[in-house]
């Protein structure tokens, strides 16, 4: 439903009390409408952003909401004139007037707002284009752990309540020895007042007294006792890789794009700048300067990065630049998220570094957002609210009247149009390596031909493993990538070819090695016997054990597949005097992610391999080989961006190679040497690949020419789901041709995967050539949305940055 539209809650009993305000409230649920309520006048003002306690439902259960809305004055508590339920201005005709008795708000829970008027506003624009409840969007936009206060403490602070000139008249009246002590150390440091007063922990310590001396100094009011609320003082910053800091000289480049940034800066308005720059040209060094640029005008600035792996050293880097910083992110504590956000909050940070949460942070007078790899996926959340953090960083900068900087070696095709057709867009190119560095060298291995030369399986090529003899031979560094977890992700019988399924999804299971003894023992397709291990579910994350003979033919079972835990094996058994280490989300649990990073720069590790999380950012002079293991991987997806997905991953991970002095080398394996996409990511020609990418997407009206929605439907029942897809599919249709509205539906039809935690899906795709008919188109089923039976859980994803 529309943002617009309200329910009016009816009361069976109005209390007799004073009410002349009415508030709109907005619930943290899947409720996708505001609700009316009357305010106390013991509670008034109220201001938007604030969060308050409400009777909801039949049995009026306390339930807490966001104030949204200050609607209007009310003529009478009992009978307050308010618009009739389901009206939408400018979508529905006005219905005639009625008059209802609404409920009173209880309790005002914040002090002040948590949500101030600009943040309400992006919260609105986000409700309205990714089809999501206001309610839902606004818990989105302040962390869990501030709503609750985790880490928040009450201590007691003690002051002297007397002036300096009473002060000896009263110190000569008493009689106790440690009273005279208290007082004089209170005169001592100044302690006259509330804003000035001392921890009475502290105060106790120091003396060497207990609370008795206090209580008497109370009751003589020669001091006083205040109860604040404090913060828990924690770390939140990583302990990483230390960064040396030298003077650096900008390049020409570097110096053009600094001017284009600053002249846009120095304007005030709103505009939004692609910094296009291969691997290692020096965009963060031009962040750095930007950011100092905003700074001088007194502004403040938001840095949003893809991964937390990439949050250390940039945190570290920066660090040496300002004093200021915050870091937010989900690798925090509840108690830091919380401590992070109010040091934003009360306006203690000037720079505000994180995930794409970041982009909510409570800054006052923004100047920047620096969007850094704006082409990665995880930008984009996977549950509502579905917002994409670099649009939504682009519509919050507008809002701010700042400018937004979006970052990439590979730009997406979406960014690039927008450069081409949007007047609030602009480009700015590096095109040359820090200190004109050299490129790293691409050299292509066909695992077609390389295969039959070596017996079994084998992921580490004879060139590949020849380069790493070399590499560690000079005390070098290789990082080696294989975007796959676990050991395999085919288990099966080569008798009967029966697989491992998981029992809840559509998917095979993939072997994950462990030492947990009670596991049982699989071999690899050589026959090989591996380590113990089970068979985990990458979607529902159930886990099996894994048994020694097929259960349908009693046949032994093989393993089939690769995954980053084999290569790991691998690495050991080939290379054993080099120190390998591996970095996957399996591999990280637990453990501190930044202390591997900083072993690995510091030289304690040779060898680096892991999944996508080294593919970027990172930054190690001493890397010159990058191995990528298979560059088909991401080909065999069944998405429209499979070959932007992989240009960019071999792109990405080929530029940590070469990034000093000394020259790198890039193997790159694969099955097939003459996909375009690979072909080109050889050749390092992002031009030439994007010219042959977008003949595809326009031929088959897909972004960047046109506008993409999924509706996704769920039910454990299939039959339900079905009628319940056909009905979604009528309603589209219908509104469709109601408002003539250009578009293209496909489907119902089954998911790519068909069932994930016992769930069967299915979708139906809508493309549009503009936003706003997918928007209108939305709006309508909003309203209509409640006559979808039976009822299922339903998903819109707009601009969705994948189809599975």
């Amino acid at each position: 439903m529309s943002k617009y539209q309200t329910k009016n809650l009816f009361a069976e009993e109005v209390k007799e009390i004073p009410c002349h305000h009415i508030i709109r409230v907005a619930f943290e649920s899947a409720a996708d409408t505001e609700f009316d309520y009357l305010l106390p006048d013991e509670l008034w003002p109220i201001e938007t952003g604030q969060r308050v306690e409400v009777p909801f439902g039949k049995k009026n259960k306390l339930e807490v909401g966001f104030c949204v809305a200050v609607v209007e004055k009310a003529q009478r508590h009992t009978g307050t004139k308010c618009l009739a339920p389901g009206f939408i201005p400018g979508v529905q005709p006005q219905r005639k007037e009625r008059r209802f008795k609404l409920k009173a708000v209880e309790k005002v829970i914040d002090k002040e707002p948590l949500i101030n008027a600009e943040l309400l506003e992006l919260a609105h624009w986000i409700s309205s284009y990714y089809v999501c409840p206001l309610g839902q969007v606004l818990a989105a936009t302040v962390p869990a752990a501030v709503k609750k206060a985790v880490g928040v403490r009450k201590k007691r602070y003690i002051y002297l309540a007397i002036t300096a000139a009473n002060l000896a008249e009263a110190a000569g009246q008493l009689k106790g020895k440690r009273q005279k002590q208290i007082i004089e150390y209170l005169q001592e440091k100044g302690v006259f007042n509330a804003e000035a007063a001392l921890e009475l922990q502290g105060v106790l310590a120091k003396i060497g007294c207990g609370q008795e001396s206090i209580k008497k100094l109370a009751q003589k009011q020669i001091i006083k006792i205040v109860e604040k609320t404090v913060l828990k003082s924690l770390p939140a910053i990583p302990r990483g890789m230390v960064i040396k800091t030298e003077k650096v000289v900008l390049n020409d480049d570097q110096q053009k794009a600094l001017a284009h940034f600053k002249a846009g800066i120095e304007s005030g308005k709103f505009g939004v700048t692609l910094l296009h720059g291969v691997t290692d040209s020096g965009k963060t060094e031009l962040y750095i300067r930007a950011i100092e640029e905003v700074l001088r005008k007194g502004k403040s600035a938001v840095v949003l990065l893809p991964e937390i792996a990439l949050t250390a050293q940039t945190v570290q880097r920066f660090s040496a630049r300002f004093q200021r910083i915050a870091v937010m992110h989900s690798g925090l504590t509840a108690a830091q998220r919380n401590v992070q956000w109010q040091k934003i909050k009360s306006g203690d940070a000037d720079v505000v570094i994180g995930a794409r949460s970041a982009v909510f942070a409570p800054l006052s007078r923004l100047g920047l957002i620096v969007v850094d790899e704006e082409h990665e996926p995880s930008y984009k959340q996977d549950t509502a609210p579905r917002y994409n953090g670099r649009d939504v960083a682009i519509k919050r900068a507008q809002l701010a009247s700042a400018l937004c900087i979006l970052g990439s070696a590979t730009p997406s095709l979406e960014t690039l149009s927008n450069c081409h057709s949007k007047k609030y867009f602009s480009l700015v190119r590096l095109p040359k390596r820090v200190m004109n560095l050299p490129m790293p060298q691409m050299k292509l291995v066909d695992l077609q031909q390389a295969g039959p030369a070596q017996k079994g399986i084998n992921l580490i090529s004879e060139p590949l493993a020849k380069g790493l003899r070399e590499t560690l031979a000079k005390s070098e560094q290789a990082i080696l990538l294989l975007n796959r977890r676990g050991y395999s992700n085919f288990i099966f019988c080569p008798s009967c070819k029966h697989t491992l399924h998981c029992r809840n999804c559509d998917v095979t299971l993939t072997f994950h090695r462990s030492e947990v003894p009670a596991c049982h023992q699989v071999r690899t397709v050589t026959g090989k016997h591996i380590a113990s291990g089970y068979a985990v579910c990458h979607y529902c994350l159930a886990q099996t054990l894994v048994p020694d003979k097929c259960p349908l033919c009693g046949t032994r079972l093989v393993m089939i597949g690769l995954g980053s835990q084999r290569l790991e094996e691998e690495l050991a058994a080939k290379f054993p005097q080099a120190r390998v280490s591996r970095i996957d989300s399996d591999s990280m649990a637990g453990r501190d992610y930044y202390r591997v990073l900083k072993d690995f720069s510091e030289g304690r590790i040779d060898i680096l391999a892991g999944t996508q999380m080294l593919a970027k950012g990172l930054h190690f002079p001493n890397v010159t080989l990058v191995g990528i293991i298979s560059a088909d991987t991401s080909l065999f997806l069944p998405d429209f961006r499979a070959n932007e997905r992989t240009f960019q991953l071999i792109s990405q991970v080929a530029g940590r190679a070469g990034r000093s002095e000394k020259k790198g080398t890039v193997f790159v394996q694969t099955f097939l040497p003459n996909q375009p996409a690979i072909k080109f990511a050889m050749a390092g020609d992002f031009d030439g690949f994007i010219k042959e990418e977008l003949k595809h997407r326009k031929a088959c009206n897909l972004p960047p020419f046109w506008r993409l929605a999924v509706v996704t439907l769920r039910d454990r029942t299939f039959d339900r789901l079905e009628i319940a897809c056909n009905r979604m599919r009528e309603e589209i249709d219908r509104i469709i041709q109601q408002e003539q509205l250009k578009a293209i539906v496909r489907g119902p039809m089954p998911a790519v995967i068909s069932r994930i935690q016992s769930f069967h899906r299915m979708q139906i795709i809508v493309q549009a050539p503009q936003a706003e008919i997918l928007r209108e188109l939305f709006n309508g089923l909003r309203v209509c949305q409640r006559r979808i039976r039976p009822a299922v859980k339903i998903a819109i994803d707009i601009d969705p940055v994948n189809l599975l």
